[in-house]
Parts: C-alpha cells; structure tokens; sequence
C-alpha cells in the first residue's frame, strides 16, 4: 500500500509498502546503498527515519523555515564535536523518483544528489528503480 506524509508541505511523499520489504531491502536496497557509499569511502551512515522522508518540492522558499525545522530535526540535529573534530553524520533515503536525483556516480552508475553543508555531503538521495523493485518481488515467487 502506499501511505503519506501529511507532515509536509509537498503532497507528493509516499510511502510504497510491501508484502515482503526484508527481502526487497536486503537483495536489492542494501546492496545498492552500501555499493554507493563504499564508492565514496564513506563508512557510516543512516537512513533518515521513514516518518522524515522529503521531496525536492519540499524546498518551497514561501514555507522554508517550515523546511529547514524539519531538515534540522531530521539531518543536521546529528552534528557534534569529538575532540577537535567536527563529525557530520551522512543520512539518505531511497526514492522511487528520478527527478530527485539529477547526478550519476561515475564509479557505480546509480543515481542520486546531494544536499550540502558547506562543502560536506550531509544527506543523499539515492534512487531505486521501481521496476527493479518489481522484478525482485516477480524473481522471489
């Protein structure tokens, strides 16, 4: 089924559920998520809590503090000083959309984008194709 997120602005948000998620997360989600990161020699990083999922309609100047509260909550909140250093958690999402990711990893092919902090990635799109999705559950009956 597919369930929303009234919490935003964007009426576009959904959430695509099915039967059997764990095997659709572990063969196909996982695999494609750490192939991504690893490509980037990035080794720890999250999914942004499901409830927290946005969409680049999101980013609507006339509601942008209403935006940024959420991106606060959700991404940047993680932010804290070890020692001398300043670590940035790395989140993401997987999307289903491809207008959300515009970019194309040279290494591995999968396509996302990027928020930044400054020059710092601090969250990821990474899009899944649906019609993968749909091939994963077609293979597993």
């Amino acid at each position: 089924m597919i369930e929303t997120n009234s919490k935003l602005k964007s009426q576009f948000v959904g959430y695509f559920g099915v039967k059997n998620y764990e095997r659709i997360e572990h063969e196909l989600i996982l695999p494609t998520v750490k192939k991504f990161f690893i490509a980037r020699q990035i080794t720890e990083f999250k999914p942004i809590e499901e409830h927290a999922a946005f969409a680049d309609l999101d980013f609507d100047r006339k509601n942008f503090d209403d935006f940024f509260a959420h991106f606060y909550e959700f991404i940047v909140d993680g932010i804290h000083k070890n020692g001398d250093n300043v670590e940035i958690p790395v989140t993401y999402c997987i999307t289903l959309d491809e207008q959300n990711c515009l970019k194309t990893c040279e290494k591995t092919q999968i396509r996302y984008d990027e928020i930044l902090l400054f020059d710092t990635p601090v969250f990821y799109f990474i899009y899944v194709d649906v019609k993968e999705v749909f091939k994963h559950l077609r293979n597993g009956q």
